[in-house]
């Protein structure tokens, strides 16, 4: 009778226990249902529950509103067009970008930009086990871009506009759009009308900055580096505005087998955004963080002074987002911190000191989204020299890029990263 007594006694604790247990997870999972992932905590143990069961379970429900949607897919066509005197290259380019989010609505964005580099040696020359290489260079430059986005409701909505406007981002559209210009009541006369005007954008974007190239010839390949660092601003419709700082490195090695050319690299980017509300108030802190791994093939040829070429290869693209929340003191605190000694970056010690700071915050209390993309891309490029008494040259090229998510998670304060299952159907 007491053995009977001891082993309902211990049930009874192991039920509470249980009880308890369950109680505090539904408490947790309540909890976080305002930040858009409780659905998918409760489905996660939903699905727990069928599988020991061996019951069928009801069809997941999508997250929450307040849950970001995850950008799908994200589509790149870039127009390029250089002119190069002696060691002077002067450039223009215009970019159309097409992203998909997984509650259905697409960002068109057009931006034009421009640079000017300049090429020089550096004096040093490279051989390999006795082998000539030879000479290293580096170019050093400024970029400049300014664009404009609107948000469409749906796929459809936002193919109607590209077929509409999307040749202002083409090299083409963008001279006969300056013809046109000049040339008002002459076009309107022989019925050349000009491209319809934009509406209105959803939000504008500006940035200037840097760039740089190294390159080192080895005996069969060049080793290759390049960075660049953009400052610029995103204002939108509502009054709100985001300034942001991109840096950028790119390093790997091109290897040139008779008119062929086999490029290897990793491709790196980091983004720090500080948004602030319609009030002028700031609202988040965004770190931004992309790493691009895989290689393309490039097909060249040339005769006389004419060239051309076409590539195309596959990466693999992670992305990662660290959010906090500048309205709670402390986040706002560690961001105002990172954020002002970023203004003296030669102090790398306080900089450093910061930004591990920022980092154990995020850690604490951001939100971290991570994606991974397969990427596809292609380019078609054509050029021409000519030397008279000067170098001059000239140099086109298309290039387009498609992404697809393939896999997406968040993680929110105190949890393990979650799996967005809306992303993934979308």
């Amino acid at each position: 009778m007491g053995r009977w007594s001891d082993a309902r006694g211990q049930a009874t604790s192991e039920y509470v226990a249980l009880v308890l247990l369950v109680a505090v997870v539904l408490a947790l999972a309540a909890g976080l249902t305002s930040g858009g992932i409780g659905g998918q905590v409760l489905a996660g143990l939903q699905r727990g529950l069928c599988t020991v069961s061996g019951t069928a379970c009801p069809r997941v429900e999508p997250p929450g509103p307040d849950l970001a949607p995850c950008p799908v897919e994200r589509t790149t066509r870039r127009e390029s067009l250089d002119g190069a005197v002696d060691f002077l290259d002067l450039g223009s380019s215009g970019t159309l970008t097409t992203v998909r989010g997984s509650d259905g609505r697409v960002t068109v964005s057009l931006v034009d930009g421009s640079a000017v580099r300049a090429e020089a040696g550096l004096g040093l020359h490279v051989s390999v086990g006795g082998r000539a290489g030879g000479e290293v260079t580096a170019d050093l430059g400024a970029s400049f871009a300014s664009g404009r986005s609107w948000t469409l409701p749906s796929a459809a909505e936002a193919r109607a506009f590209v077929d509409r406007y999307g040749s202002k981002a083409t090299i083409g559209g963008k001279a006969v759009d300056e013809l046109r210009s000049g040339c008002s009541i002459l076009c309107d006369a022989v019925g050349w009308r000009p491209h319809a005007e934009l509406p209105p954008p959803d939000e504008t974007y500006t940035a200037q900055g840097g760039l740089a190239d190294l390159k080192v010839p080895l005996i069969v390949a060049t080793a290759e580096a390049s960075g660049g660092a953009l400052v610029g601003a995103r204002t939108r419709r509502d009054g709100s505005s985001t300034w942001f700082l991109q840096l950028d490195v790119a390093y790997g090695l091109r290897a040139v087998l008779g008119d062929d050319a086999l490029t290897a690299g990793r491709q790196r980017q980091a983004v720090v955004s500080y948004s602030l509300d319609a009030q002028g108030h700031p609202s988040q802190l965004v770190i931004h963080a992309v790493t691009r791994t895989g290689g393309r093939v490039t097909l060249a040829g040339s005769r006389g002074g004419l060239s051309g070429k076409l590539g195309g290869g596959g990466q693999l693209v992670t992305e990662l987002d660290g959010t906090l929340d500048l309205h709670d003191a402390q986040n706002r605190a560690a961001a105002d911190a990172f954020v002002k000694a970023l203004k003296d970056p030669l102090a790398t010690g306080e900089l450093r000191r910061r930004a591990a700071a920022l980092h154990e915050r995020i850690a604490d209390a951001g939100i971290v989204d991570r994606r991974t993309y397969a990427m596809t891309s292609s380019s078609f490029g054509l050029g021409a020299k000519l030397a008279v008494g000067a170098q001059l040259g000239a140099d086109f090229e298309r290039q387009q890029e498609g992404m697809r998510l393939v896999s997406a998670e968040t993680r929110l304060p105190g949890l393990p990263f979650l799996p967005r299952d809306d992303c993934r159907t979308a």
